[in-house]
């Protein structure tokens, strides 16, 4: 998964599994994380196997 946001046109490119797509525009860079994670979880990402955060 790739997440790349365009500030100047408040887009968000998505790639994941050789499916690219731009979605948008946003509010925040904050919503268009959300959206893109969202996209990319709607096709199979499963976010549950991510490393824990080390603080």
């Amino acid at each position: 998964m790739q997440l790349v946001f365009d500030h100047v046109e408040r887009t968000m490119v998505v790639s994941f599994r050789n499916t690219v797509k731009m979605i948008g525009p946003f509010e925040s860079q904050k919503a268009a994380v959300r959206a893109g994670e969202q996209f990319c979880r709607d096709r199979g990402w499963d976010d549950s196997e991510l490393p824990a955060k080390r603080h």
